[in-house]
């Protein structure tokens, strides 16, 4: 029975990414099929549901650490499509770089002049919050990242790696700025949930079954998979 879950967890997720692959990647396909933001963290997140119901079912301290790993793939695989693919015009290899995008404040003080201060709010929440689930992936995984210095050795770098990328492919522009809302959203974000233990509480939430009984589990991950083909079906159509 064990085995048989395991080949289904692993055929349903390699199944699945490609089809995000495809819907996202492949000609373009976002415009054909509307793959929007919301429609691709929607995604990202019922395949998140799937395998955590397949962690509860198993109940094993190996499966819910290697679970978390797939957390963090599917976060970066997230990451990645809306940072290069999506609303974005073709890959197209460039390095202009000008000084208004190394000079620290200077978009978001032009945004907040002369921009609208919904736009504005929006860049601010939106690269305020882009950093957070990785940190929160990190501090599941391992609690010796509730230090935000070991957070920063890895978050920081592949907040400056993206950025760059973004100047290379020409699938947007460096930007100082979004650095620097990308790592204070980070630091608040890992201040307020480590100050206030939230991250002790929730963290055990991913190393449970709740000690539900075996066909309830069995329910859960039945319940998952099925909303998981379902929405599958309804991107398509």
């Amino acid at each position: 029975m064990e085995k048989r879950f395991i080949v289904i967890k692993n055929i349903v997720l390699t199944i699945n990414l490609f089809i995000f692959f495809f819907l996202v990647c492949i000609g373009r396909n976002e415009y054909i099929y509307d793959m929007t933001y919301s429609r691709c963290i929607i995604f990202m997140i019922i395949n998140s549901i799937f395998i955590y119901t397949y962690g509860i079912f198993l109940n094993k301290e190996e499966v819910y650490k290697s679970n978390i790993l797939i957390y963090i793939l599917l976060y970066f695989i997230l990451l990645i499509s809306i940072t290069f693919f999506i609303g974005r015009v073709d890959i197209e290899f460039n390095t202009s770089l000008y000084f208004d995008q190394i000079k620290p404040f200077h978009t978001i003080i032009s945004q907040f002049k002369y921009g609208s201060k919904l736009s504005f709010l929006k860049n601010i929440i939106g690269n305020c919050t882009l950093f957070i689930p990785f940190s929160f992936l990190l501090m599941i995984n391992n609690l010796k990242y509730r230090n935000i210095l070991k957070q920063s050795i890895i978050i920081l770098p592949t907040i400056i790696i993206i950025e760059f990328f973004q100047i290379f492919t020409h699938t947007g522009s460096f930007d100082i700025d979004d650095i620097i809302l990308n790592y204070i959203g980070v630091v608040i974000f890992t201040f307020i949930i480590t100050r206030f233990k939230f991250i002790d509480k929730i963290r055990t939430l991913f190393y449970t079954d709740f000690k539900l009984k075996k066909y309830f589990k069995y329910l859960l991950f039945c319940i998952s998979l099925s909303i998981l083909i379902i929405y599958n079906i309804i991107i398509f159509i």
